[in-house]
């Protein structure tokens, strides 16, 4: 009889763990398969910072070709000369061909001179690159043909962030955020590159 319960006792416990070992191998399962999204999703939201970066890069790009198109059509300008002005305006006579007093008889042109080699000098250290004539925008120090250059890379960038999405694999959700990052960049960051390569063209 003790061994009759032993017996059963041990059935029972077999027929619970023969039971069992599905659940616990579908739960195992499905945890695995939640780690591999949770893994995805966080591989295609840095995808998509990367995206954010090299459309920033993008953006200033645009930012210069659009200034070096608007510098192109300008021509230099040099100190602008008035065109009405004369060597003869310098001076006036009276009716008898006497000369008049002006401001520029009285005019001390060494001390001038000192004064704007003083100023020379101090807006020469504490000269910034940026810094341009009032009312003048500076003179673009890229070409077109380094824009030309740096938006192929841009677009080499978005192709191979194009090739490494091809291999994120998941359930529907990440498929989703795929599509939409690969959606994104096909109909609006490469339509950008070919607008910058249409307008230096």
């Amino acid at each position: 009889m003790e061994r009759a319960s032993w017996t059963s006792a041990t059935a029972a416990t077999a027929l619970a763990l023969v039971a069992a070992i599905p659940i616990v191998y579908y739960k195992w399962k499905q945890s695995g398969v939640r780690q591999e999204r949770q893994e995805a999703l966080k591989l295609l939201r840095k995808v998509e910072l990367i995206i954010g970066e090299v459309s920033v890069r993008l953006m200033h790009i645009e930012n210069q070709a659009e200034d070096l198109l608007a510098n192109e059509g300008r021509p230099e300008q040099p100190d602008q000369v008035d065109s009405e002005s004369s060597l003869s305006s310098y001076y006036h006579f009276d009716s008898q061909g006497n000369k008049l007093k002006t401001k520029w008889d009285s005019y001390d042109v060494d001390a001038e001179l000192e004064k704007l080699d003083d100023d020379e000098q101090r807006s020469s250290t504490n000269k910034t690159s940026t810094s341009a004539a009032p009312g003048q925008r500076p003179a673009p120090t890229i070409s077109k043909s380094k824009l030309l250059t740096t938006v192929a890379g841009i677009e080499n960038e978005f192709e191979a962030i194009l090739e490494f999405l091809d291999d994120v694999r998941g359930d529907e959700k990440v498929k989703a955020a795929r599509k939409d990052l690969v959606t994104r960049i096909t109909t609006e960051h490469l339509s950008r590159v070919d607008a910058v390569r249409v307008l230096l063209a």
